[in-house]
């Protein structure tokens, strides 16, 4: 009779044992059926991109899902959250939410384009920086082509370089000091070290040195020289110097 007693102990232990492998067994199941349906339940099957005009929807798609992880639509938002995200060149920003857990949102903020030079048959569109964020065949009519520079590089994403760099960062605040007044010249040219901008049949010239001032001038003036042809001279206008003149294109008439 007192033998028994131990033996039944022992049986105890190992039955305590079995359930506590078994408990084990069962989490770890669990754990990886968990796992298993969090990788299905968020992996990306669609991408919706908003807010670009220019930047390719694909490119943007690309940067975004650039390692192995990326098909997992928790670990695409976690890593755009905590600013480690890559943001195309284009773009100014990017931002990354989950419509559902299957479904990316993508909402992008491109860079602005100022102007353009042109190489061959190509149109390479710069930002404000002179940083190139588009190329085509196709002139976009709101922005200005610039020419009589020496064009050295104009390469995707990469700066322009002119032979008159200082010359050139006077075309970029011209570009975009006339966005921001809401005029679009056809082109705008450096003719003797002068700045011109030309809109249909009139020049604007604006000297070496450009300011906001000297451009705001432009729109209202246009609108009341109509149809005329000829140089609008704003190269000395300032605060403190007002004189505009317009010289007027003579029309030779035929006998």
């Amino acid at each position: 009779m007192g033998n028994q007693r131990p033996k039944k102990k022992q049986g105890n232990k190992k039955n305590g044992k079995k359930h506590h492998v078994y408990a084990v067994i069962v989490l770890l199941l669990a754990a990886a059926i968990i796992i298993i349906g969090g990788i299905l339940l968020f992996y990306i099957q669609e991408i919706e991109v908003s807010g670009n005009e220019y930047c390719d929807s694909q490119e943007i798609v690309n940067c975004v899902q650039n390692d192995k992880l990326s098909d997992n639509s928790l670990y695409v938002v976690a890593k755009y959250s905590m600013g480690k995200g890559t943001v195309p060149k284009c773009l100014d920003s990017l931002k990354v939410r989950m419509k559902n857990p299957w479904t990316l949102q993508i909402k992008v903020k491109e860079k602005a384009i100022t102007g353009c030079v042109k190489t061959g048959t190509t149109y390479s569109y710069f930002d404000q920086s002179g940083l190139v964020v588009k190329q085509s065949s196709v002139k976009d009519a709101q922005i200005p082509v610039v020419e009589g520079v020496k064009i050295k590089s104009g390469k995707l994403y990469k700066q322009i370089r002119t032979s008159n760099q200082t010359k050139f960062n006077e075309i970029l605040e011209s570009c975009a000091e006339s966005q921001k007044y809401g005029i679009y010249p056809e082109n705008l040219t450096v003719k003797q070290q002068q700045i011109y901008m030309k809109f249909g049949n009139v020049s604007a010239c604006l000297g070496s040195q450009v300011s906001g001032e000297q451009i705001a001038q432009i729109k209202p003036i246009l609108k009341k020289l109509g149809d005329k042809e000829g140089i609008l001279h704003l190269e000395t206008y300032s605060e403190n110097n007002t004189t505009i003149t317009f010289e007027m294109k003579e029309i030779s008439q035929e006998n």
